[in-house]
């Protein structure tokens, strides 16, 4: 058939490209995208900056909850997990200082910043993760 018809774009498609655009035009940008209507809030996409810090790739990170227990390690403070863990459940924007391991077993001091990402109807569909490293 010429000129065959081309498929629409799920409008929750260009909604989560257009975070993703927004978010990479950051300079060194590491963040992640979860979704806040799933129990456990996995990961559905994170970027090349955040695999870089981490040293997980993309694979190993998506659908993964984005507490990133998978990162903690034995010094990471119990009290923030708890704060973060909070922030999550109530869908609240919030900073967080917390050190989490790379793959390698490195121990990394990230700023942590949670913001959750509201649909047209202003329900939280989203949260956006940053991490930016502070390790002195």
């Amino acid at each position: 058939m010429p000129g065959g018809r081309r498929g629409l774009v799920a409008p929750q498609n260009t909604f989560l490209e257009n975070i993703i655009r927004r978010s990479s035009s950051q300079p060194d940008s590491s963040f992640l995208l979860a979704n806040a209507q799933i129990v456990d809030f996995p990961i559905v996409y994170c970027n090349e900056s955040f695999c870089k810090i981490s040293g997980y790739n993309r694979a190993e990170v998506m659908q993964k909850s984005c507490r990133c227990s998978f990162m903690y390690g034995e010094l990471t403070d119990k009290e923030t997990i708890s704060r973060i863990d909070e922030a999550l459940e109530n869908q609240l924007h919030d900073q967080f200082e917390i050190l989490l391991y790379k793959k390698n077993k490195t121990p990394l001091w990230l700023l942590l910043q949670i913001a959750p990402i509201r649909n047209e109807r202003e329900l939280v569909v989203l949260f956006l993760l940053t991490f930016r490293d502070i390790t002195a």
